[in-house]
């Protein structure tokens, strides 16, 4: 009996050791089954991306039956599979998943990998201060574990960072702090990658022969692998940079041959089409730079590459107007719009998660700097992008606008053709560099809302311009909408006030586009502006006996001889068009039109009244 007793005791010890000793490494290990279906999943990851989610989403559906390492294996490995997809916020969060998993079992190896991958994240995505900290991290990590690898991964990281800044002389130290970690290896695809990083910074440096000398280094490193894809892109880059180098015969000589070994091995690349385009075009020679613009252009289209698509299209639209193409000008220029359209879009939407980034420099071993607000060098792009739509969109209208006018007569051709100077150039760049301004400034709120009202202003003005007459209602808002982008180009130096009459019914009561805005402009332009405060302009509409009486009255400092010769040109321009379109009507409405100076007792200039009536 007591033999027995001790028997079960021993027995019941044995399983309590066995069971504490599972617990304590069941999470430290991955089952046959795991490593299987993950070796699978790797190989489906480059192939077949969606497939490899689709597996690795429903092996982790069911965690508790998961080792923590088991898990977070698969959320690493679905971690890269979404960020070689480029769905950069969906392997950001993953990977922070699995991070903690790393952290808690010490895999100070995988932690580091991890760190690397949630750099690269935050850096596609724009935050700079995140990435710079993964990639930090990673290093210090890659350095404890002496794993060359993972640290020369954390200074490719931080290489990028700085190239992205534009911080080219801290990228050449990062790259050359790679070249020397990896060349000791034999990871010949790495240190070919590496030699074109490293011609890539010499390149914006503009030291043409280093750069040319890394590219070579690639090259024949390329050689003794037989890559005929890589040796592709660096002969392209070697053309790219012969170009740069003001050498086009050899540029010419190795887009070429780039574009030969394509067609050999039956790839499609785009980027020595394009290259070629850029040659030609250097030396004016159009036809050569459309017929390659056209093969890059298909290539880009066929893969969705929407940026490279609008990037080819503008130089599309330059050579067509060059060449005289108008039409096909147009043309282009309605498809680049569209794609335009929708990677401002996708921009917007990405502004808008990251646009009060703000990071300051640190020093952390290399002391490293890095620069403030990257959002910053972003919404400048997108306001740049935006100009550049507006001022396409502008010439494009006159040309459509032109175009009308030939089958008008001879008083009408007249008027349209000088109605066009109402949005005078002047006054549109003044208005974009006022929004460009608040942009750099770091509102991209304000700077949206005053973008939304300057592109309505630019509608109103071409919309209206086709039109023999629209109502009241119409014509207030386009004056309204004009004040208020005059007050953000002044810095709301001025009030102003539009008042009508309530028997008035503005929205049935036609009158013809755009007959306020000469007057209103130069009540800014000559009165209002030169007043640092209290200036003040009103609008009044009245209604008469026959129809409509217009006030246009100011405070401003009065048409003095000064500003009398400074304006005579214009003022005389504007009026004879103000007129010829009264007159144009036929009903004796120009024998109305009043231009009062105000002063007062003193007989001092306190500002200008003008008057009209429009019969109904």
């Amino acid at each position: 009996m007591p033999v027995i007793h001790l028997s079960s005791r021993r027995l019941s010890l044995c399983a309590f050791l066995f069971l504490l000793f599972f617990s304590c490494t069941k999470d430290d290990t991955i089952r046959p089954g795991i490593e299987k279906s993950l070796l699978v999943i790797d190989s489906l990851t480059h192939r077949q991306p969606e497939q490899s989610l689709l597996k690795l989403d429903s092996l982790l559906q069911n965690t508790k039956q998961l080792t923590t390492l088991e898990e977070a294996t698969l959320l690493f490995n679905k971690g890269e599979a979404l960020y070689l997809n480029d769905k950069y916020q969906e392997a950001f969060n993953t990977h922070s998943k699995c991070l903690e998993l790393f952290v808690r079992l010490n895999d100070t190896y995988n932690e580091s990998r991890s760190l690397i991958t949630l750099s690269g994240a935050s850096l596609h995505m724009g935050d700079v201060e995140t990435s710079q900290i993964y990639a930090l991290k990673a290093l210090s990590l890659g350095q404890l574990l002496g794993d060359k690898r993972i640290e020369g991964k954390a200074y490719n990281q931080l290489f990028k960072l700085h190239f992205q800044l534009k911080d080219y002389d801290k990228a050449l130290t990062y790259v050359r702090a790679t070249d020397s970690l990896f060349a000791i290896g034999n990871d010949t695809t790495s240190i070919i990658a590496i030699k074109g990083n490293m011609a890539s910074v010499y390149l914006k440096l503009k030291e043409y022969n280093k750069a040319l000398t890394s590219f070579s280094e690639a090259m024949t490193l390329t050689q003794s692998q037989k890559d005929p894809k890589t040796m592709v892109s660096i002969l392209n880059n070697i053309g790219y940079t012969y170009i740069e180098a003001g050498e086009y015969n050899s540029a010419e000589k190795f887009l070429r041959g780039s574009a030969t070994l394509n067609k050999n091995i039956k790839a499609i690349n785009a980027a020595p089409y394009k290259g070629l385009g850029n040659l030609y075009l250097l030396q004016s020679e159009n036809d050569s730079a459309k017929v390659n613009y056209e093969k890059a252009l298909q290539i880009y289209t066929a893969n969705h590459n929407q940026k490279e698509e609008i990037e080819v299209m503008d130089k599309l639209i330059a050579i067509s107007i060059m060449n005289g193409n108008y039409t096909t000008a147009l043309d282009h220029q309605i498809v680049r719009d569209s794609l335009q359209l929708n990677v401002s879009t996708l921009e917007k939407d990405r502004l808008l998660n990251f646009a009060n980034v703000n990071y300051e420099v640190k020093q952390k071993e290399t002391e490293i700097n890095h620069q403030k607000e990257i959002n910053s060098r972003n919404q400048l792009l997108l306001a740049s992008a935006v100009m550049l739509f507006v001022l396409i969109l502008i010439a494009t209208g006159f040309y459509i606008y032109n175009t009308k006018l030939k089958a008008a007569n001879k008083a009408s051709n007249l008027e349209q053709s000088l109605l066009r100077v109402q949005m005078n150039p002047h006054f549109i760049f003044n208005t974009l560099a006022a929004i460009q301004n608040i942009t750099l400034e770091g509102n991209p709120i304000k700077s949206s809302n005053y973008i939304a009202r300057f592109s309505k202003l630019i509608r109103q003005n071409f919309d209206y311009v086709r039109k023999e007459s629209i109502t009241l209602d119409k014509e207030v808002s386009m004056i309204k909408n004009y004040i208020e982008t005059q007050q953000l180009r002044f810095n709301n130096i001025f009030t102003y006030a539009v008042e009508v009459e309530d028997e008035i019914d503005i929205n049935t009561i036609q009158v013809p586009p755009m007959l306020l805005q000469p007057f209103v402009e130069n009540a800014i332009e000559y009165g209002l502006k030169e007043k640092k405060e209290g200036g003040e302009l009103l609008l009044r509409i009245e209604k008469d006996v026959e129809g409509l009486l217009f006030v246009i009255l100011d405070n401003g400092l009065g048409r003095s001889a000064k500003a009398k010769k400074e304006k005579l040109t214009e003022e005389l321009h504007a009026t004879t068009i103000f007129l010829e379109r009264l007159k144009m009507r036929k009903k004796g409405e120009e024998k109305s039109f009043v231009i009062k100076d105000l002063f007062d007792e003193h007989n001092n200039p306190t500002g200008t009244k003008v008057y009209f009536k429009l019969k109904l």
